[in-house]
């Protein structure tokens, strides 16, 4: 086996691992959860939830860093 052929499979098994380690997070937050904030309250899956605070901390984040940068 050449080195080109050993990097490639390499490569293979590791995209494999990462595409079935990302299925396992989306199976095990599948899970309907039920959310409740003074008077709004929703239920939707776990996964949901983690992708909707984490883009609202990821804009909140960028928005003070581009305060930050202007001063």
């Amino acid at each position: 086996m050449t080195a080109q052929g050993a990097t490639r499979k390499t490569r293979l098994i590791v995209i494999t691992v990462l595409i079935v380690l990302v299925f396992l997070v989306i199976w095990q937050n599948s899970a309907t959860t039920t959310l409740s904030i003074l008077i709004f309250s929703a239920a939707l899956p776990l996964m949901v939830w983690l992708g909707v605070f984490f883009v609202i901390g990821f804009l909140l984040g960028a928005a003070m860093m581009w305060t930050y940068r202007r001063r």
